[in-house]
């Protein structure tokens, strides 16, 4: 089993609702890949290094993952079609 991080940036203004709502379509995105969730750290609003969409702030994600298989394609071809998911990346870590 191979571990990842996915580090999320959503739009700030969604509020805490619709964040979590995202969120458990994340969740639920990375569990259809076969990805189990070990840890979840939400860090919340926090100020970006550079302008997205003209913000000066983003929503802040992190997840611990582990996968059998390294193949995230579907995941992210899903997180590229929502609007308020502004970035995201996927991280192997070392064993």
């Amino acid at each position: 089993m191979r571990k990842y991080e996915l580090m999320l940036i959503l739009n700030p203004e969604l509020g805490d609702a619709d964040a979590a709502t995202l969120l458990g379509e994340v969740k639920a995105e990375l569990e259809t890949v076969g990805a189990t969730i070990d840890k979840e750290d939400i860090w919340g609003v926090k100020d970006l290094a550079y302008k997205i969409r003209n913000s000066k702030t983003g929503y802040y994600a992190l997840y611990t993952l582990t996968l059998e298989k390294g193949d995230f394609f579907a995941a992210t071809k899903a997180f590229n079609l929502k609007k308020d998911i502004w970035r995201h990346m996927f991280v192997r870590l070392e064993d």
